[in-house]
């Protein structure tokens, strides 16, 4: 496994349900426990995110914590328009 960037910035939670797609800023000190964890989450920087996220670059290149199948899920979904 690669060594992933270290992240920068903020982070945003993505929300997907019943309802379509949402995003959230969370607050600069948020654990990963509680009633809204999140079921994944992806560490890098942002342009890792959005290459990991298209496919462009594998998933050792980010660090990921949680249900790695839930990115493959989110990259099939075709929201109904």
């Amino acid at each position: 496994m690669s060594n992933p960037t270290p992240a920068e910035g903020r982070s945003w939670r993505l929300t997907v349900d019943g309802d379509g797609a949402r995003t959230t800023r969370l607050p600069a000190a948020t654990g990963g426990e509680g009633p809204d964890a999140a079921g994944v989450s992806a560490h890098a920087t942002a342009g890792e995110l959005v290459l990991f996220l298209y496919d462009r670059i594998t998933a050792d290149s980010v660090r990921i914590d949680g249900d790695a199948g839930l990115f493959d899920l989110l990259r099939a979904w075709e929201p109904e328009e």
